[in-house]
């Protein structure tokens, strides 16, 4: 090689390493500049939620009259916009009752302060801390919504404020005096019905996070209008003053021969059982024997019975009450047969069942007691579905019972005997041959329809409405 070339290839070389120093160098500042980018957005957005979950705590305590006003410090909000609207968010709450017809008890926007970041949005709305963030909500500390006992409380705290997009994170909250036209007082203790608390918001998957966690009930979200819905059970004392209590109506089939109208009554309004037997259903998981153990037995005692699927009964069950209640939980269908299911025993002990399906009977089936009195206030049975709804075959199927199936139409057929209470969606009667009585003996007695074991039903709500003025310096 000449010396020429030799100097050519040092000069190159050296070409070649500054441009990959300057290309890492850059990358690594572009890298950095990023990564730092997002550590100070994340920090300033944390310094805001904790600012934020002061504020809701301040703000609770001026809107609940424990204070006039307080001062609140929000810490550095430049790295982001501060926004205040009085009508984001809205929450609906009403007293659901088919029946009387429904009460709606508050309908109103509660206004939400928010704290928009680059990555992240955190906001103070109804009493609570939410933020967003990658699409998604969550709660970071919760409203004030207070379950004690079987009390629902629940202040809505409402925002004002006359600038909508301050500049400083500080400023006092007052409270606003005056009553507030937009709650609407309901009679406590409730009697029955449902008590619907509905959010829309942005925070709704907060909201929707935060009521499966602390209320009882069913909780839905619905992501088309950013809405989440809890359904709260209003426990229902269930009289049996008539045979058959029905939802809907009354058809007979088969000549003149109808059900006398004195055993009836239709278009009443009945709860579901579902949390009940769910409540049922998941003690027999969690602690029951097999059922089997009960209607294999030669005798079967007190205690909870729990079966994961259908059921067949294969053969005649004797039940001895006089230790302890016996509680059938059956996760499917219950299939009596021809079979005998009776109480041996004299007392008051009763067998409940709860069925998650359908009850069927055909045959020379029997559930009752051994004794010569009806005694339909020992065999309760609590059914999500049908209660013989399939008429045809039944042949004389013989009832001494309470039954509570109130999505049931039941269709009578052949030799049918009923004695009791019992309450139906529908009732059809196909033959002149079927009997429907009712125990006097059940006049003095209620059951009551609730949320089951361990549940908060709701017998007695307060709602009212608490404004607070943000103020900025």
């Amino acid at each position: 090689m000449r010396v020429g070339e030799r100097g050519q290839s040092e000069v190159i070389g050296v070409v070649l390493l500054l441009g990959i120093t300057i290309a890492a160098v850059t990358a690594t500042v572009a890298t950095g500049s990023v990564a730092l980018g997002l550590i100070t957005d994340e920090a300033q957005s944390a310094s805001v939620e904790n600012g934020m979950s002061q504020l809701s705590s301040q703000s609770s305590l001026v809107a609940l009259g424990e204070t006039d006003a307080r001062r609140f410090d929000l810490g550095s909000v430049d790295g982001g916009q501060l926004r205040l609207d009085e009508d984001a968010g809205h929450v609906t709450v009403r007293v659901e009752n088919g029946t009387d017809g429904d009460t709606t008890v508050y309908d109103g926007p509660i206004g939400t302060l928010e704290y928009v970041g680059s990555d992240r949005t955190v906001a103070l709305q109804g009493g609570g801390v939410w933020t967003v963030s990658n699409g998604y909500g969550r709660m970071v500390s919760p409203p004030e919504y207070h379950y004690r006992g079987t009390t629902l409380t629940f202040p809505i705290v409402r925002l004002n404020g006359t600038e909508q997009t301050p500049q400083s994170g500080t400023g006092v909250v007052r409270r606003v005096p005056g009553d507030s036209d937009n709650v609407t007082e309901t009679a406590n203790p409730l009697e029955n019905g449902t008590v619907v608390v509905e959010v829309q918001s942005d925070y709704y998957e907060g909201w929707y996070e935060f009521f499966t966690q602390r209320a009882d009930g069913s909780v839905t979200k619905y992501d088309g209008n950013r809405t989440t819905v809890a359904r709260l059970v209003v426990p229902d004392d269930v009289a049996f003053d008539r045979a058959i209590s029905l939802g809907g109506e009354y058809t007979h089939n088969s000549g003149n021969n109808g059900l006398d109208e004195s055993l009836y009554e239709e278009d009443e309004v009945h709860p579901s059982p579902g949390p009940m037997i769910d409540s049922a259903l998941r003690e027999g998981a969690d602690s029951g024997e097999p059922l089997s153990n009960c209607f294999d037995a030669d005798t079967c005692t007190g205690g909870t019975y729990y079966a994961s699927g259908d059921v067949d009964v294969g053969q005649r069950v004797e039940f001895d009450t006089s230790g302890d209640d016996v509680t059938i939980a059956v996760d499917g269908d219950l299939d009596l047969g021809g079979n005998e299911l009776e109480i041996t025993n004299d007392g008051d002990g009763v067998v409940r069942y709860y069925v998650n399906g359908s009850v069927f009977a055909n045959g020379d089936a029997t559930v009752g007691t051994t004794s010569d009195a009806v005694e339909a206030q020992r065999n309760r049975f609590y059914v999500r579905d049908g209660f013989l709804e399939d008429g045809p075959g039944q042949g004389s199927v013989d009832v001494d019972a309470v039954v509570y199936a109130p999505n049931s139409d039941t269709n009578l057929a052949g030799s049918v005997t009923l004695r009791g209470g019992f309450i139906f969606d529908t009732l059809t009667t196909k033959s002149n041959a079927f009997t429907v009585e009712h125990d006097d003996t059940l006049d003095d007695i209620e059951i009551r329809i609730g949320g089951g074991s361990g549940r908060n039903s709701i017998t007695y709500l307060h709602v009212s409405e608490n404004v607070v003025e943000v103020d900025f310096d």
